[in-house]
C-alpha cells in the first residue's frame, strides 16, 4: 500500500471493495492507499489500515456521544472524536493536536478537516447513494481531495481521509436506524 504522503495524484476516491463485510477502498492513480472494514456483528466498530499502520475506528453512545481511534491492539485511545450538534466536531489527539470537522451543504455536499488556522487538510465531497443498488462493479461513493498533508499530525492524510469516512458512514447509519440492518446485509 503505498503512503500518501508519496503521491502526486489527486483525486482519490473511495469505492466499495467487494467481500461479506462492508469494506471500502481509498484509490489513488498508484493503487490503494487506505481500507477501511466495518467489523462483523457491530456496524459502529471499523478497522483502517494505510501505509503508515493500523486503527480502529468505535462510536461510542454513552455516556457522552464520541468516536474512539486506537492503534489496533491497544486499549488508549490515540484520538477522541467529540461531535456538535450540528454535524460539525473537533477530532482531538493525545499529542493535544485537533482538527475541526465540518460539514459542506451544496452542489457538493460532503465534510472537511481543517487545521487550526483554518486550512482544508481533507475534504470528503459525496457522490449519490448507489449503496442500495446490488451491482458488480464497484461506484464511487466520495471523492477525498487532501489539501496539505505536511500539516497532518501525528495522522497521516489517509487516516485523516478514513476518519472523515466512518464519520459520514455512521452518521448515515445512526440517522436511520430503521434501515441500517438492512444497510449492514446489503453492503
Amino acid at each position: 500500500m503505498p503512503a500518501l504522503t508519496r503521491l502526486e495524484t489527486t483525486p482519490l476516491t473511495w469505492q466499495r471493495a467487494l467481500g461479506i463485510r462492508p469494506t471500502f477502498a481509498l484509490h489513488a492513480k498508484e493503487g490503494i492507499v487506505a481500507t477501511l472494514a466495518f467489523q462483523p456483528g457491530d456496524n459502529t466498530l471499523a478497522r483502517v489500515e494505510t501505509a503508515d499502520g493500523a486503527w480502529t475506528l468505535k462510536h461510542r453512545g454513552f455516556p457522552a456521544d464520541t468516536v474512539t481511534l486506537r492503534e489496533v491492539d491497544s486499549h488508549v485511545d490515540l484520538a477522541t472524536f467529540h461531535p456538535h450538534p450540528l454535524g460539525h466536531g473537533k477530532l482531538v489527539f493525545l499529542s493535544g493536536d485537533t482538527f475541526d470537522w465540518i460539514r459542506l451543504e451544496g452542489p457538493e455536499a460532503g465534510a472537511a478537516f481543517l487545521d487550526p488556522d483554518g486550512m482544508t487538510l481533507v475534504r470528503l465531497t459525496l457522490r449519490p447513494d448507489t449503496s442500495h443498488k446490488m451491482i458488480p462493479d464497484t461506484p464511487i461513493l466520495a471523492q477525498a481531495e487532501v489539501g496539505l498533508p505536511h500539516r497532518v499530525q501525528p495522522a497521516g492524510p489517509a487516516l485523516l481521509a478514513a476518519v472523515g469516512w466512518y464519520l459520514l458512514r455512521v452518521e448515515a447509519l445512526l440517522e436511520h436506524p430503521d434501515r441500517a440492518a438492512e444497510t449492514s446485509l446489503r453492503m
